[in-house]
C-alpha cells in the first residue's frame, strides 16, 4: 500500500486536528478515549502542574495550578498532545485544555523526561516557556561533492545564477538548507504527522531529521533555480509542495519526487552551494520508502507553515496565488522561531574577498 496523496492525507489530518480543537476547546470537556489525532504523547504528572497567569484585574502575575473544570483534581493530570493540540486529561479520563499548554511544549517537556537529562522533576511540575527543540546534528564527514567542470547548459546557467547570488549571501542550495533546517525546527514538535516520523521507534532521529532538511533543501533551491528568485526568502512555497508530491496529480507528467532526488545543485565553484558527499551517498541508495518517509515529513513541514500563517484561504487560493506564500511571510509569531542558521549545512562561511 502506497503512502496517501498529500494533498489528501493534509486534508484529512486538518479535519481530524479541527475535531479534536471542536471536541476540547468549544464542549470544554470531552473523553480522550474519543480523540484521535497523530503524533500522540503523554506525561503523567503525579503532582500539581503550576503555570505563570496574569490577573488583568490588579495587572499582576501569579502562580496558577491546574485544575479539572469537572472533578477538580489538581494531581494525577496528564499532559496529552496529538497533531497541533495540546490539552490535560484528568485521572477520570477528562479531556480539558489551558490556556499555557500547547502541543510543542507537551512533546518537547515528553523528550526532556524520557532523553538522556531526564527524569524531569514532576512533583510539582513548573511549566514556563521552553526554548526551540533542535534534532542532534550528524557526527560525519561535512566534505561536499567536488566542483566538475560540467558543460551541460543548464549546469553551466545554474553555476553562474549561484555565482550571482553569492555577492554578499551564501550559495543557493546553502540558503535553502538554512532555511530548512529551520522550518523543520520550528515545525517539529507542532506538527503531529511531523513528530511521529521524526521520533517514530523505528527509525533514526537524528538521521531522519537531517534528510527530511535534504529532502526540504533540494526542493526550495529548485524552486528558486526555476524561478530565479533573489533574495532567497522569495521563495513560493506552493511550488515546493508540488515538488515534494508523489506524482499523482495529474497535471504533473512526471513524479517529482524521483526528479527531486536526482538533482545535484552545481554550487557556485568555490564558494560551496552543494550536496555533502555523505547526503549523495545516502540519496543514490536509500530505499524508495525511505525517500518517501523524508519527502513526506519535508512536505509535512512546508504545509505546516502555510496553514498556520494563512489558515483563512480556501483550496483554491492556496493553489493559486503563489506570492502569498512566501518564506518572508514566517516572520516571528512562532514560539520556536528562534534565529535561522545559515551555515550549519555549509563546510565554512563563504569568503568574498575573493
Amino acid at each position: 500500500m502506497g503512502l496517501p496523496h498529500p494533498d489528501k492525507a493534509d486534508r484529512a489530518a486538518r479535519d481530524t486536528v479541527n475535531e479534536v480543537r471542536v471536541q476540547v476547546v468549544r464542549h470544554g470537556l470531552t473523553k480522550e478515549q474519543d480523540l484521535t489525532g497523530a503524533g500522540r504523547v503523554a506525561l503523567e504528572v503525579p503532582g500539581e502542574i503550576r503555570v505563570d497567569d496574569w490577573d488583568v484585574a490588579v495587572v499582576k502575575e501569579f502562580t496558577a495550578t491546574l485544575a479539572c473544570p469537572e472533578c477538580h483534581a489538581t494531581t494525577g493530570l496528564t499532559l496529552t498532545a496529538r497533531d497541533n493540540v495540546g490539552y490535560l486529561v484528568c485521572p477520570n479520563g477528562r479531556a480539558f485544555r489551558a490556556a499555557q499548554i500547547d502541543a510543542g511544549m507537551v512533546r518537547k517537556l515528553f523528550l526532556l523526561h524520557y532523553g538522556p537529562n531526564g527524569p524531569l522533576d514532576l512533583d510539582p511540575l513548573r511549566v514556563g516557556q521552553l526554548g526551540a527543540f533542535v534534532p542532534l546534528p550528524l557526527d560525519e564527514d561535512r566534505s561536499i561533492a567536488e566542483n566538475f567542470e560540467d558543460t551541460d547548459a543548464k549546469a553551466t546557467k545554474q553555476i553562474s545564477w549561484s555565482i550571482g547570488h553569492t555577492v554578499g549571501a551564501l550559495a543557493p542550495f546553502d540558503e535553502a538548507m538554512g532555511w530548512s533546517r529551520h522550518l523543520l525546527i520550528r515545525a517539529l514538535m507542532h506538527e503531529g504527522r511531523l513528530f511521529e516520523t521524526v521520533f517514530s521507534p523505528r527509525n533514526e532521529s537524528a538521521l531522519d531529521a537531517h534528510m527530511i532538511s535534504v529532502a526540504l533543501g533540494l526542493a526550495l533551491h529548485e524552486v528558486a533555480w526555476r524561478n530565479r528568485v533573489r533574495p532567497f526568502d522569495k521563495v513560493p512555497l506552493p511550488d515546493v509542495l508540488d515538488l515534494l508530491g508523489r506524482g499523482e496529480n495529474p497535471t504533473q507528467s512526471v513524479n517529482e519526487r524521483e526528479l527531486l532526488r536526482s538533482l545535484r545543485p552545481a554550487g557556485a565553484r568555490a564558494r560551496g552551494g552543494r550536496l555533502r558527499l555523505t547526503d549523495v551517498a545516502r540519496l543514490e541508495n536509500c530505499t524508495t520508502e525511505e525517500w518517501n518517509r523524508w519527502c513526506t515529513g519535508a512536505f509535512h513541514t512546508a504545509s505546516f507553515h502555510i496553514r498556520k500563517r494563512h489558515e483563512w484561504l480556501s483550496r483554491d487560493v492556496f493553489q493559486t496565488r503563489r506570492d502569498l506564500f512566501r518564506l518572508t511571510d514566517l516572520g516571528h509569531d512562532h514560539q520556536d522561531s528562534g534565529r535561522r542558521d545559515p551555515f550549519w549545512y555549509a563546510t565554512e562561511k563563504p569568503d568574498h574577498s575573493s
